[in-house]
């Protein structure tokens, strides 16, 4: 009466609202197993009684999601429910502009100029492996691309890919592409895969000449026979492996390019580093992790909560049950291992997410994005600088044995012997 009387004489209007933690009433004791369980490093819910014999008498109270009827029901004392529940939300919220928490577009840096600089290195590359003027197939891939990837605003993805494994390069450290971006053929030409998605074909590496098989007489160009070149008679390279772009862009060529690069796990850091040169501390975060609860620890704070409270174990059904209604609840934060997120420099990242240290530790190198990436996918630009063993061993390889890496042909037949 207090609360109303005192609204009432500042003219301000009352809001009845219900102390929600979970949906439905048969989900109470999902939140009591969590106030009982440990948390990491072995601490307790603020909410947890450490009496034991208290602990046991404590009823918590209900906090479930209550209905319209339910709240009018619970309010019905002040004689004006309709008012607190109904009237006064509603007018609230018609005040209040919808709003989406995350932008629905995606927002890329911009590089001014890298648009010319892609398509001078892509056909600089195309001329010097296919010759000038380029064969009609090679000249209509590279045209549809560029077209798709300059008109969706793609272009800076490719650009930073480019000069992360030039540098790397540069640097002696090989560089592998993972995932789709090998069925994008300006990916091929600007050194940021080394996997050809033209059909199978020959081309002379001295010449130039090509010859192309588009009506599926070899499924991959790996499997062609070798050749000498019906010009100069030098070895033909055998490439192509028939992939379609529309697999990494889609079929309007409009998808959010994902370029996933793996770098030796001791350069990785110095690729990332490289992010932060070119666009600065302030636009540069990594992309964070919601670590959850799986079903088997969730089933462990089910079997502990009956032994704090001495209740016998419930039947192995509601024991999964409640396991099941346990698991998937937000545990710890993290970082993904090698994504960062590039924020435009006319923007924020709080015009995307918060940020915060991972699992709240405040001696990280990096600041990550609260918000899991997965939610940011369609709206940030992130790049995958991703660590793997792999391009380690072949840069080693490489310096062990004297032979240069580039310099061995994938259809050698001493090095597939070894598989």
């Amino acid at each position: 009466n207090d609360i109303i009387s005192t609204a009432d004489e500042l003219d301000k209007p009352i809001i009845a609202s219900n102390d929600v933690y979970y949906a439905w009433r048969y989900e109470k004791m999902v939140r009591d197993i969590y106030i009982n369980a440990k948390r990491i490093g072995g601490g307790h819910h603020p909410l947890y009684i450490s009496n034991k014999e208290r602990r046991k008498a404590y009823k918590s109270p209900d906090q479930h999601l209550m209905t319209t009827a339910d709240m009018l029901d619970a309010f019905s004392y002040t004689g004006r429910a309709k008012e607190f529940v109904i009237d006064n939300p509603a007018m609230i919220a018609d005040q209040i502009e919808k709003i989406y928490p995350i932008p629905t577009k995606l927002a890329t840096p911009e590089i001014p100029g890298c648009e010319d600089i892609l398509k001078n290195v892509v056909y600089k590359n195309a001329y010097d492996k296919y010759g000038d003027p380029l064969p009609k197939l090679v000249e209509d891939r590279i045209s549809r691309e560029l077209t798709n990837i300059i008109n969706n605003g793609f272009s800076v993805q490719y650009y930073i890919a480019y000069l992360l494994v030039k540098k790397a390069t540069e640097d002696d450290y090989p560089v592998g592409s993972r995932g789709s971006v090998g069925s994008s053929f300006i990916a091929t030409m600007a050194d940021i895969t080394e996997v050809n998605p033209l059909v199978p074909h020959y081309r002379c590496p001295n010449c130039r000449h090509s010859e192309f098989f588009t009506n599926g007489e070899y499924q991959d160009g790996f499997d062609l026979p070798e050749k000498h070149c019906p010009e100069c008679d030098a070895v033909m390279i055998r490439d192509g492996h028939n992939i379609p772009f529309e697999t990494f862009l889609g079929f309007n060529g409009d998808k959010v390019p994902d370029i996933d690069l793996n770098f030796s796990p001791e350069y990785q850091g110095k690729a990332q580093q490289q992010i932060v040169k070119i666009f600065g501390a302030d636009y540069t975060f990594r992309a964070g992790t919601i670590g959850t609860v799986a079903e088997k620890t969730a089933y462990g704070y089910v079997k502990g909560y009956c032994e704090d409270n001495d209740l016998p174990y419930f039947p192995p059904a509601y024991m999964t049950a409640l396991s099941i209604m346990c698991s998937d609840v937000k545990r710890t934060t993290g970082q993904h291992p090698g994504g960062i997120v590039v924020i435009p420099k006319d923007r924020e990242i709080h015009d995307f997410s918060p940020i915060q240290y991972p699992a709240n530790n405040p001696f990280s190198e990096w600041l990550t994005t609260h918000y899991a990436f997965a939610d940011l996918h369609d709206n940030i630009l992130k790049l995958d600088i991703l660590g793997h063993v792999d391009p380690e061993a072949i840069r080693l390889l490489s310096e062990f044995s004297g032979v240069d890496y580039r310099n061995v042909p994938m259809t050698d037949s001493k090095t597939l012997s070894l598989f």
